[in-house]
């Protein structure tokens, strides 16, 4: 056994009860995760499957009909997505010597706070990898975000008849160059949230748009570049979140070690039900 917390790394605490340790891992991670309140959400907790199908519908037209004359049957053929849930988890072992030391409860906080913020971007960051399913792409790489870029991606949502309203989630490199595009430039200013966002934690609304900024966008195109989106909100959003198992924290004695680990679990799925431009549009930009 390796990387165990002890009092020769500058530790400072003592472990309490495993609920106080839970609600303060659970707590960290609610207010650190920020994609699973913007995708659809199927939770399968209550169900015996580990699997999800999201269906697609074809486009169905109604056409004119004539008096008296029998209408046809409308051919319906769906096709489906599956989404299945893995196991996500970070452990970590305090020793006796912590436990027995003159640290004070206060210490315990900042080791059950980044439990809680490692596993929230773990699910941001499996979230945001997936937005690369999407077909439909604005921005140029190796050249910063633009005004442009936002307006296009707003246009490519309302040609595919997307629902609105629609998100985005940026890196903070790609909001610092839109702000800076956007005060040379005789564009729209940046506003406050807009309802009900601003329950979710949006930073600033452009043009409607609710605008969350997140270090997990992921890094692509050889590091050149950040990769941000902009889709539909919750249930018709492109990206889903399969919740099988909510955060859960467990203490487990190793006698032998003189030690207790604290072990924190999630089981939770994630895929993109809806890869064309009516489900998101990937946003990628200059990385720096």
């Amino acid at each position: 056994m390796a990387n165990e917390v002890t009092t020769n790394v500058g530790s400072a605490g003592e472990l309490v009860a495993a609920e106080i340790v839970s609600r303060l891992v659970i707590d960290a991670a609610y207010s650190e995760a920020v994609m699973p309140s913007l995708v659809r959400v199927a939770d399968i907790s209550s169900e015996s499957t580990l699997n999800v199908k999201f269906p697609h519908w074809p486009l169905l037209t109604a056409g004119n009909l004539t008096e008296a004359a029998d209408m046809s049957n409308s051919a319906v053929d769906t096709t489906s997505t599956s989404v299945s849930v893995t196991e996500a988890g970070i452990m970590i072992t305090v020793t006796d010597i912590l436990l027995n030391s003159s640290s004070v409860l206060g210490g315990l906080e900042p080791y059950a706070t980044e439990l809680g913020k490692a596993l929230a971007n773990k699910i941001d960051t499996d979230l945001l990898t997936t937005v690369n399913s999407f077909t439909s792409t604005v921005g140029t790489t190796g050249v910063n975000i633009s005004e442009a870029n936002f307006l296009e991606a707003i246009y490519t949502l309302e040609a595919a008849n997307a629902k609105g309203p629609f998100v985005a989630v940026l890196h903070p490199i790609q909001i610092h160059d839109l702000r800076v595009n956007i005060m040379s430039s005789p564009g729209s200013l940046w506003g406050g949230p807009s309802a009900p966002a601003e329950d979710l934690g949006a930073m600033a609304s452009l043009y409607g748009i609710d605008v969350f900024q997140s270090t997990n966008c992921a890094s692509v195109n050889v590091n050149a570049d950040r990769q941000g989106v902009m889709m539909p909100l919750g249930n018709q959003s492109g990206l889903a979140y399969v919740l099988k198992t909510g955060i859960n924290t467990e203490l487990q004695r190793d006698a032998s070690l003189r030690a207790t680990e604290i072990v924190v679990t999630a089981i939770y799925g994630k895929g993109c039900v809806d890869t064309g431009a009516s489900g998101g549009v990937k946003i990628i930009t200059d990385h720096e």
